[in-house]
C-alpha cells in the first residue's frame, strides 16, 4: 500500500492537514521571540551605551529609533517583494522557462492535494546564499532540487514547504529582527573563521581521537573568545550583568531544539499526509542532496547553535505517521 493511497483515505482533498491551528501559530512566535529578542537586547544595550557615549539627552531614542527604522525597512522590502531590486535583496530569480513547467506542474499537484489555491503562492529560484527570509506567498526551490528530483520528489519538498508555511513563518519580523541584530551578530560571525581556520591546522596535527577532543574543546574556546568583545562593550554599561546577557542567546537557542524539532516534524507530517512520505523519506536518504530541512532562515542570534533535528530523526517520524496511517485505513 502506497502512502499516496494511505493519504487520500485518511484525507481526502488534504484540506484538514492543510489548516494551521492555534498551536502552529503560537509555536511559530515562540520559536521567533526565542532566536531574535535574546540578540536583540544585547544590541539595544550596545546602542543605549552608545547614545550615553555620544552624550545624546535620552539615549533610549537610538535603539529605538533603529528598530522603527528596521520595521519601516521590512515594511518596504515586503511590500515591493517582487520588484528586481526586492528580489536581489531576498536573494531569488524567477524560474526559468524549462524550470516554471516543471515547479508549475508539481505545485499545482500538491495544491489540489492540500486544497489550497495554487495562484496564493509564486515560486522562485535562490540564486545566492543570503539567509534573507522571504515573504510567506514566495516558496523558493533551488535549481540543484530541480535537477536532481524525480517529479514526485519535487513534489514532496513543494509539501515540506507548504508545511512550513501552514504553520506560520513570521517571516516579517524574522526580516526585521536580522537587520536589527546584524551588527552584533556580524561582529561575532567575522571574527569566527579565523579562529576556526587556527583550530584546524593545530587539529590536523594530531591522532584521530586527540583530533576529534581538541575540536569539539577548541570549537567551545573560539565561541567563548568571539563572544568577548561584546562581553566587554556591555559590562561598561550594565556591569557583570553583561555575562549574562551574553549567556542568555545560547540558552535560547537550547531551548529552540525541541521547538524547532516540533515545528519540522509537523511539516513532514503535513507531506506524508498528502501521500508523500516514501519520496520525503527517499531524499533524507540520499547522501548527494542537502535534505529539505529546518533551518533557521535568517541569522537572527549570535548563538552559533543551529537547532534541527538529524534526518534519521525526521526518517523515524515519517515511518511512525505512515504506520499511523496505515491503521486508520479501512478497506471498502
Amino acid at each position: 500500500m502506497t502512502s499516496e493511497v494511505i493519504a487520500t483515505a485518511n484525507h481526502p482533498g488534504g484540506l484538514a492537514c492543510a489548516r494551521r491551528s492555534a498551536a502552529d501559530r503560537v509555536r511559530a512566535w515562540i520559536v521567533m521571540l526565542l532566536s531574535a529578542v535574546p540578540s536583540a537586547a544585547l544590541m539595544s544595550v550596545l546602542l543605549f551605551g552608545l547614545g550615553l557615549m555620544l552624550g545624546i539627552g535620552f539615549p533610549a531614542a537610538l535603539p529605538t529609533g533603529w528598530f522603527l527604522l528596521c520595521a519601516l525597512w521590512g515594511a518596504l522590502c515586503f511590500r515591493s517583494g517582487q520588484q528586481r531590486w526586492a528580489l536581489r535583496l531576498f536573494g531569488v530569480r524567477q524560474p526559468m522557462y524549462e524550470e516554471r513547467l516543471t515547479l508549475v506542474t508539481a505545485w499545482e499537484n500538491v495544491a489540489r492535494k492540500a486544497g489550497v489555491p495554487a495562484a496564493a503562492y509564486s515560486l522562485w529560484i535562490p540564486e545566492a546564499d543570503r539567509a534573507f527570509a522571504v515573504p510567506d506567498a514566495m516558496i523558493t526551490v533551488s535549481a540543484d532540487t530541480l535537477r536532481r528530483t524525480s517529479p514526485r520528489e519535487l513534489e514532496a519538498v513543494l509539501a515540506h514547504q507548504l508545511g512550513q508555511r501552514v504553520q506560520g513563518r513570521t517571516a516579517f519580523w524574522r526580516f526585521v529582527f536580522r537587520h536589527h541584530n546584524l551588527p552584533v551578530v556580524w561582529v561575532e560571525r567575522a571574527l569566527m573563521p579565523s579562529i576556526t581556520v587556527f583550530g584546524d591546522a593545530i587539529a590536523r596535527r594530531l591522532p584521530a581521537p586527540g583530533s576529534r577532543m581538541f575540536s569539539g574543546g577548541w570549537n567551545t574556546l573560539g565561541r567563548v573568545l568571539v563572544a568577548c568583545p561584546v562581553v566587554a562593550a556591555t559590562t561598561v554599561i550594565v556591569g557583570p550583568a553583561a555575562v549574562l546577557l551574553r549567556v542568555l542567546p545560547e540558552l535560547a537557542a537550547l531551548a529552540l531544539m525541541p521547538l524547532t524539532a516540533r515545528a519540522e516534524y509537523r511539516a513532514d507530517q503535513l507531506a506524508t499526509d498528502l501521500g508523500y512520505g516514501t519520496e520525503l523519506g527517499a531524499i533524507l536518504r540520499r547522501p548527494d542532496m542537502p535534505p529539505p530541512a529546518f533551518i533557521p532562515p535568517t541569522p537572527l542570534s549570535v548563538s552559533a547553535w543551529t537547532p534541527k533535528p538529524a534526518p534519521d530523526n525526521r526518517i523515524r517520524h515519517i515511518r511512525d505517521r505512515l504506520d499511523e496511517l496505515a491503521r486508520r485505513w479501512q478497506p471498502a
